[in-house]
């Protein structure tokens, strides 16, 4: 089971019924907070000063034309790693893993496993997916992250460990700019029959695809199954409150 942490019961009602809203990477490399959501080096691996001070021989060897030198960052550009939209959730149901949500919505993986069913790997290649999904691997200066090969696309699931506490999973999208603005003025939708004992069901499954911005500027790209999913169930996914400190506890 995931658990999607959210500030508000709008937003949770909305990812309870089917629609889920995949914000740029980059939103979480440029805020600010305490409670965390931030994380500059998103999208990297990063070795902070005291791990780089106090065990040098472990940082990361790297060469080029046979001259081999250590490396303690590697992080693509940004216009690259705008690329990248992602949706949260954590594998734990721990109010503490993002400090201000007052809700948390129920989730079940084999949601994610219909999107990547429908938004299959269009590219042909190991190296990008337009869709995938995965639990987050937390790296530290004695645990580097498994190589991504020709699976690029791992690149978007390695964090430092300062962020383990999060137990994370996510699922993420790699969009062009073209693609963002294409479903900007009309969204896409997938739809494929299915069927129960041979016979065609009188729905279809079916996903849309819009892209928008918010009121404070960051792009996201909204996946859609509410109809599908109201169509195969009438109980939504399982919201529940998170209880508040009391004042007197603080």
């Amino acid at each position: 089971m995931l658990y999607k942490f959210t500030t508000s019961a709008e937003i949770a009602r909305q990812v309870s019924v089917g629609i889920f809203r995949f914000y740029e990477l980059t939103k979480y490399i440029k805020i600010e907070d305490h409670v965390g959501r931030s994380d500059p080096h998103e999208c990297s691996i990063s070795f902070n000063d005291t791990e780089c001070i106090e065990h040098s021989e472990k940082i990361p060897t790297a060469s080029f034309n046979g001259i081999e030198f250590k490396c303690v960052s590697m992080r693509p550009d940004e216009k690259y790693i705008s690329q990248y939209f992602v949706f949260c959730m954590s594998t734990v149901m721990n109010a503490d893993v993002i400090g201000d949500s007052t809700h948390v919505v129920e989730l079940s993986a084999d949601i994610f496993e219909t999107f990547e069913l429908l938004l299959c790997n269009s590219t042909g290649t190991k190296k990008h997916k337009l869709f995938s999904h995965n639990q987050v691997e937390y790296y530290d200066i004695h645990n580097h992250p498994t190589p991504f090969g020709q699976e690029i696309w791992r690149e978007v699931y390695v964090k430092n460990s300062d962020f383990k506490s999060q137990y994370e999973y996510r699922a993420a999208l790699f969009v062009s700019e073209h693609l963002f603005e294409k479903n900007r003025t009309a969204s896409t939708t997938i739809a494929r029959p299915i069927f129960l004992n041979n016979v065609r069901m009188a729905f279809d499954l079916e996903i849309s695809m819009r892209s928008g911005i918010d009121p404070n500027g960051w792009r996201y790209i909204e996946l859609d199954i509410s109809e599908f999913s109201a169509n195969l169930t009438s109980l939504p996914c399982k919201i529940m409150e998170i209880a508040l400190p009391s004042k007197e506890a603080t």
